[in-house]
Order: C-alpha cells, then sequence, then structure tokens
C-alpha cells in the first residue's frame, strides 16, 4: 500500500467508524448480570425480546463523542458530534484540539467529505470508500447500526431463526448462525442491508454473523462479531456503560476492533448528550475554493 493510500484509509475509517458505532448513547450506569442459573433461550424468543429494546428515530442527536484511534501506524484522539434525519442524512463534524478538521455527509445516494485541513473533498458513491477500507458500507448498513441490528440491520434473524442457536457464554446470552457441513456459515448468517430507496438489494458480500451476545436482563446487544472467512477479515465491536434513553438501554462506551491480513485498527468512543428532540436543520457547505479528490 502506498503512503498516499494508507493516509486516506487511515482518515476515513476515522470518520466512517464513528458513524457506523455512534447512535447508541448517553451517560453512564452499572449493570450485574444474573450469570447464576441461566439457561440458553430459544433463538426466536432470544430475538423477540431484543427487538422489543429496538430503538427507532425521526431525528437524532449526539452533542459530544470522543474518539481514540490506532492501527499500526497512527494513534490519535479526537471529538466529534452528531445529527441523523431517519432516511435522509447522517452529518457528522469532527474537531482535534477543538479545530474542526472536516465534515461528513452520508446519504442514500452517496457520501461527501470535506476536509478543512487540507482544503479539499469528496464527492461521490460509497464503492470509493468501501474499497480504500476494505469493507462494503452504504446508507442503510450505518442508519440500521445506528438504530438497532438486530431489528432493521439483519432481516435473516428475523426470517431464519430456526438457522441460528443460543447458548450461555459469559453471563450472556449468545446468538450464533447454525453451520453446514462444509464448516461454512449458512446463508441464513450473512449480513446483508436492503436499500429500499434507489437501489436494488445488494449484499455485503463474505461479511457474515459469527456471534452476539445480549445482556440477560434488557436484552441489550451488547457484542457483535463478524467474519470474511474468504478475505480473512474480523470486525469486532463491544457495547458498554449502559443507560436508559427514551425508556430503552443504550451503551455509553463502544469499543471497535477490525482485524485484516495487514492491520489492527481499533476505535475506543465514548458518546454523551443523545436526544430525539427536533433540531435546526445541519447542512454541509463546500467552499469554492477547495479541490475535489478524484478516485484513482
Amino acid at each position: 500500500m502506498t503512503g498516499r493510500k494508507r493516509t486516506s484509509k487511515q482518515k476515513f475509517l476515522v470518520f466512517l467508524f464513528v458513524l457506523i458505532v455512534t447512535g447508541l448513547s448517553s451517560c453512564r450506569t452499572g449493570r450485574d448480570l444474573p450469570v447464576r442459573g441461566l439457561k440458553p433461550m430459544p433463538a426466536d424468543k432470544l430475538l423477540s425480546h431484543a427487538r422489543e429494546n429496538a430503538f427507532e428515530f425521526n431525528e437524532l442527536t449526539i452533542r459530544r463523542i470522543n474518539v481514540q484511534f490506532s492501527n499500526e501506524d497512527t494513534r490519535t484522539s479526537f471529538r466529534a458530534n452528531l445529527k441523523a434525519v431517519k432516511d435522509e442524512k447522517i452529518v457528522a463534524s469532527i474537531s482535534k484540539l477543538s479545530i474542526p478538521v472536516g465534515r461528513v455527509l452520508l446519504t442514500p445516494g452517496g457520501i461527501t467529505y470535506v476536509n478543512y485541513i487540507d482544503r479539499n473533498y469528496f464527492d461521490g458513491d460509497y464503492s470509493y470508500i468501501s474499497n480504500l477500507l476494505d469493507f462494503s458500507f452504504n446508507f442503510d448498513m450505518i442508519q440500521a447500526i445506528i438504530s438497532n441490528p438486530v431489528k432493521s440491520g439483519i432481516p435473516e434473524l428475523n426470517s431464519a431463526v430456526k438457522r441460528f442457536d443460543t447458548t450461555v457464554e459469559d453471563g450472556k446470552y449468545a446468538l450464533y448462525p447454525v453451520h453446514q457441513s462444509n464448516g461454512s456459515v449458512s446463508e441464513q448468517g450473512r449480513f446483508f442491508i436492503r436499500n429500499h430507496r434507489s437501489r436494488p438489494s445488494q449484499e455485503v458480500k463474505n461479511l457474515s454473523v459469527s456471534k452476539m451476545l445480549f445482556n440477560p436482563q434488557s436484552f441489550a446487544l451488547e457484542k457483535l462479531v463478524m467474519d470474511d472467512p474468504v478475505d480473512n477479515r474480523r470486525l469486532e465491536v463491544d457495547f458498554s456503560d449502559f443507560s436508559k434513553v427514551d425508556g430503552y438501554d443504550y451503551p455509553g462506551a463502544i469499543d471497535v476492533k477490525m482485524v485484516t491480513d495487514s492491520d489492527v485498527t481499533e476505535l475506543n468512543i465514548k458518546l454523551r448528550g443523545l436526544s430525539t428532540e427536533k433540531t435546526e436543520d445541519v447542512e454541509l457547505v463546500i467552499p469554492e475554493s477547495y479541490m475535489r479528490i478524484r478516485p484513482r
């Protein structure tokens, strides 16, 4: 990988992982898990309880996001805030040492990224970013995780629960896809996002759910593990520091690890100040003097 491409990849990882794992937040609270006597629950019953805890929003604001980012070449920290309008857009503003660094706009049709430091911008579809990150992303995928990945992001969990099994792991309910005799993950274990607005259904290829861990009291999702056995990639997301927001349990801390053959990327995120009240609209303005980044 060239130095320029590695630098671009690091920048987009910072911005996009903030978007992917935000939206599930607020203040801190502790929770004691009843580990004694906990028995596996049928998959359909477990998922039914988890969907009851699903988060729905028309507008969402997160006022303070603190991020620690690291990979083999970089270690840094920054702050962000986010605003989302359901099915329309997600806007995130990023700063470092109180200095604005950039802003990202996601819509069903594409992504716009303005870099205030380098005075340039990118405006295009998700294929260029997916290629840089070696992971497939689109608007529906990000919104599903902001909303609730169990309810809207993994439809197979709703339609084919017989192909999933449950067990108890570390005092939590564990859900995982039943493997076929050849050792591959069943097709019902595939994670994909349907785009209902402008494009036919698309699959996030080769990315499969391998495990989901749920709190035995609230049934909130506490860990999500996804694997790509073809390209040897793994994505782990841990949710913790839960509190009640609008009657639902949300994590105020999210730890993300993405492992590939060439790199290990980690994000430690703290979230504060979530609101679902209507606020003033936030737009992304591109200064006329900024140069457009062209995919190669």
